[in-house]
This record gives structure tokens, C-alpha cells and sequence, in this order.
């Protein structure tokens, strides 16, 4: 029996351990999660070692100036570690403290320059919207009117004084309430795309077992008269 069989075999047997999710929850479908779980750690941890081994422990046997560089990381890792005993649970908030903020500002520029910035310049100045004639200038005061009721349905802080509180309701809410329809027409789209893509990936996978069956009775002969 070559290797590719086993695959086939292992993968058929895996896929319909999920499949029996279908049934509700079971030991079956467990296994199958706790393989998946225990193969993805493992290949986590070989490759963190490997990269371990082939970069950092040269660059400390090194003079060169990364071996500064190299030590900041490694010690920020070790405290890291201290946040599995209680007691030293203390000296690992600065590793956590560090992965946090570069985190949000990941995440914050992120979202600023591949989305907002991106999205404001998609929708193109006026002189754009008049070089596509009638359906040009409906498409950017769409693309202008939902940008900008997008961005104002996520202002949940309003002043206090009754007067600017109407004003506010007025021309922010106002803006909000048009916003909310267009994040709810998004979000319709970006769920109907991920069912379709879910149930491709079924498909799919339905059919592999259904061959991989085969091949394997093929294979090993149980289909013979």
C-alpha cells in the first residue's frame, strides 16, 4: 500500500468524522477536532523551532549587531512564559502589554489605510462622476452617500445641550439610519458569499470521499466479484 493511498484513506476517514457533525455532537466529531488541533500545535511548534534553530541561535553565536536584536525578543519570550505560573504571572504583562499595543496599532492602521483611505478615494472626485455621463454621477453620489453614512453609523457619542442634541438626531442620525442600510446590504452580501463558498467547499468535499471510497475498494480489491 504506497503513501498516496494512506492519505487517501486517512483524509476520507477524517472528512466523514466531520461529516458526522451532521448527526450532532459525538465522540466521533471530537476526534476529529482534537487531531485537528494536536496537528495544528505540533506544526506551530516544529516550525517555531526551526526558525528558532536556523536564525536566532546563529545570530547569538554571532558578533554581528543583530545579536542585540535577537536578545529583546528572546527575553520578552521567556517572561511571556511566566504568565503559566500564578505566582510570576506578574512579569510576562510586559510581553502582553507590548503584543497588545503593537497589535491595536496593526489593527488600527490597518483598517485607516486599507480601508477608510482606500474606500474615501474610491469614490472619486466629481469630475470622475461626470466622465461616465448620467450612470457615473449615480454610482459616486451612491458611493459618496454610503461611505459617508457607513463612517457616521459608528458615532455613538452625542452632546448633552438639547439644541445641538436635535441638530445631531437631525444630520448624524439621520446619516446613521442611511448607513446601517447600506452595512446591512453589505453584510447580506458578504454572508451569501460565504454560504456559497461553504456549501462549494461541501460539495466538494462529498465528492472526494465518494471517489476516495472508490479507490480505495478499487484499490484494494473488496469491489471483486
Amino acid at each position: 500500500m504506497t503513501a498516496d493511498m494512506i492519505g487517501l484513506m486517512v483524509g476520507t476517514l477524517l472528512t466523514l468524522l466531520v461529516l458526522s457533525y451532521i448527526l450532532g455532537d459525538n465522540p466521533l466529531y471530537r476526534l476529529a477536532l482534537h487531531l485537528l488541533v494536536g496537528a495544528t500545535v505540533g506544526y506551530g511548534v516544529a516550525v517555531t523551532t526551526v526558525t528558532v534553530l536556523q536564525t536566532v541561535l546563529p545570530s547569538l553565536q554571532s558578533d554581528s549587531p543583530d545579536r542585540v536584536r535577537v536578545l529583546i525578543p528572546i527575553l520578552l519570550g521567556i517572561l511571556l512564559l511566566f504568565k503559566g505560573f500564578p505566582r510570576w504571572s506578574a512579569w510576562g504583562n510586559f510581553s502582553t502589554a507590548l503584543l497588545v499595543g503593537v497589535g491595536a496599532a496593526v489593527a488600527v492602521s490597518g483598517t485607516l489605510m486599507g480601508t477608510i483611505i482606500p474606500q474615501t478615494a474610491a469614490v472619486g472626485s466629481l469630475n470622475d462622476w461626470l466622465r461616465g455621463g448620467s450612470a457615473g454621477l449615480i454610482n459616486g453620489l451612491i458611493g459618496m452617500i454610503g461611505t459617508v453614512g457607513a463612517l457616521l453609523a459608528f458615532a455613538f457619542a452625542a452632546p448633552r445641550q438639547p439644541t445641538l442634541q436635535r441638530l445631531w438626531k437631525g444630520s448624524v442620525g439621520v446619516g446613521g439610519q442611511i448607513g446601517r442600510l447600506f452595512l446591512l446590504a453589505a453584510f447580506g452580501a458578504a454572508f451569501g458569499l460565504a454560504l456559497t463558498a461553504s456549501l462549494t467547499v461541501l460539495v466538494g468535499r462529498v465528492y472526494a470521499v465518494v471517489m476516495g471510497i472508490q479507490q480505495i475498494i478499487t484499490a484494494t480489491g473488496m469491489g471483486g466479484g
